[in-house]
């Protein structure tokens, strides 16, 4: 149901079922989120709208939301959508919503557009059932919306692909082929063997495999390429996803470089790299001097690129803004995970209870019996907690990107005590995620 905002502004989403919010929703994001760029930078944000209104495997127009002026002939002034998608909490499925594609027209800024847009975008992850949302961009800004920082994002490794030798004149060991639908399977169980090295990763379902692998449009952005890494037999052993680099021709982007029980990294590493510098010179005419690794880097990896002439490894300083908006809730879905985790550690069938705060009057008690998390409820009190979290930072310490101890080096009034070290560092370890979200 439309919403009617300040000054006469309207809310609604396209499932409102008004066409000219369908025609001109990806113009208005050309104009609001690639100001400043060239038109074929433009044109791929008006295609990826597109894909977002017509084609795409979750989002359904009742997931895109805009602002309207009724005094400006319905003219748009402020959009944002949400994407459903599938995550992992190490083996635990979640419902995941990704905030997408902020924009508000110059002329309409600091009224509480975006405010008011993400109530109605939370409001319709809450009603699909999501356990959590996720954004990325803006530095800062979504914290306002309650999201907290957690773990790594971007790219964190660089591989110099000009300085790579010229390749010795025998067949390769292994190649690139374009991904097929038939790969799909073969995709699935390579994630699925490298997510168990990981914390929070994608669970791509077939027909999410399926629109990444064939249903994006060449122009998108961004546009990804799913390649197969296969033996001198033919026989794939694992996966490369390099992003589009026509709006950054100087470097190449890599999102995923996963390699299954059938081979190993050690032995594709070089070859896999000499064929994406030929597959870079064919698609662009030249090579990029640069290949930008994602943080979803399996660690064998580093010390190849580390040793490489050129390799680097900037300091990465993009991360995940995740909402929790139900932490009890959220913490017994994850709930086989904590109890494993406990089995053998120095906690093992711990009986107790962990009381955490978060200075605002409000905290959750987790209470153990014999190593089984029996519940987690919500306390309203402002004493006699285990450990202090302020803001969202505990869930730093959920999503494994630090420990408390990590935290109160840097904030002293994340105050812990000793039980609450040992456990919360037996329940969260810190731990490496692979999250690219599905786009």
């Amino acid at each position: 149901m439309p919403i009617t905002l300040a000054d006469g502004l309207v809310l609604r989403s396209l499932g409102e079922g008004y066409a000219s919010d369908r025609d001109r929703l990806p113009d208005f994001y050309a104009m609001t989120n690639a100001e400043g760029e060239d038109e074929h930078v433009k044109e791929g944000v008006r295609l990826w709208i597109r894909e977002f209104i017509y084609r795409h495997p979750t989002v359904t127009p009742d997931d895109l939301f805009v602002v309207v002026d009724p005094a400006q002939d319905e003219m748009i002034v402020s959009a944002t959508l949400l994407i459903p998608q599938r995550w992992r909490y190490e083996d635990v499925l979640l419902k995941a919503g990704r905030p997408e594609m902020c924009g508000t027209h110059p002329d309409y800024r600091r009224r509480g557009l975006q405010r008011a847009l993400f109530n109605a975008v939370h409001a319709r992850s809450a009603a699909l059932g999501h356990h959590l949302q996720g954004i990325t961009g803006i530095p800062y800004f979504y914290r306002q919306f309650g999201y907290s920082m957690t773990f790594q994002l971007g790219y964190r490794a660089f591989f110099q692909l000009s300085a790579l030798p010229e390749p010795p004149p025998e067949p390769p060991v292994y190649s690139l082929r374009h991904a097929t639908p038939d790969d799909i399977a073969d995709i699935t169980r390579w994630n699925e063997n490298f997510a168990a090295q990981r914390l929070v990763t994608d669970a791509y379902t077939p027909a999410e495999l399926l629109y990444e692998i064939t249903g994006r449009h060449p122009g998108y952005y961004p546009h990804t390429d799913y390649h197969i890494i296969v033996d001198a037999a033919g026989q794939g052993v694992g996966y490369i996803v390099l992003l589009d680099a026509l709006y950054t021709p100087y470097r190449l982007r890599c999102e995923a470089f996963v390699v299954g029980t059938e081979s190993n990294y050690l032995a594709a590493f070089e070859p896999v790299m000499q064929a994406v510098k030929q597959w870079a010179v064919a698609r662009y005419g030249h090579c990029p001097a640069m290949l930008a690794l994602g943080c979803g880097l399996h660690d064998t990896l580093e010390p190849l690129i580390a040793y490489s002439p050129g390799g680097s490894f900037p300091p990465v300083e993009d991360a995940w803004y995740l909402r929790v908006p139900d932490a009890a809730a959220f913490l017994l879905h994850i709930r086989p995970v904590l109890e494993r985790r406990l089995r053998g550690s120095g906690a093992h069938g711990y009986s107790g209870d962990l009381r955490i705060g978060f200075y605002d009057h409000s905290g959750l008690e987790l209470r153990f019996q014999r190593g089984q998390l029996i519940s987690v409820d919500s306390l309203n009190y402002t004493d006699g907690y285990d450990v202090q979290f302020p803001w969202h930072s505990f869930l730093n310490v959920v999503f494994g990107s630090h420990s408390v101890e990590d935290l109160h080096a840097v904030l002293p009034d994340v105050w812990p005590n000793g039980k609450a070290v040992a456990l919360l560092n037996i329940l969260f370890p810190k731990r490496k995620s692979w999250l690219n979200g599905l786009a």
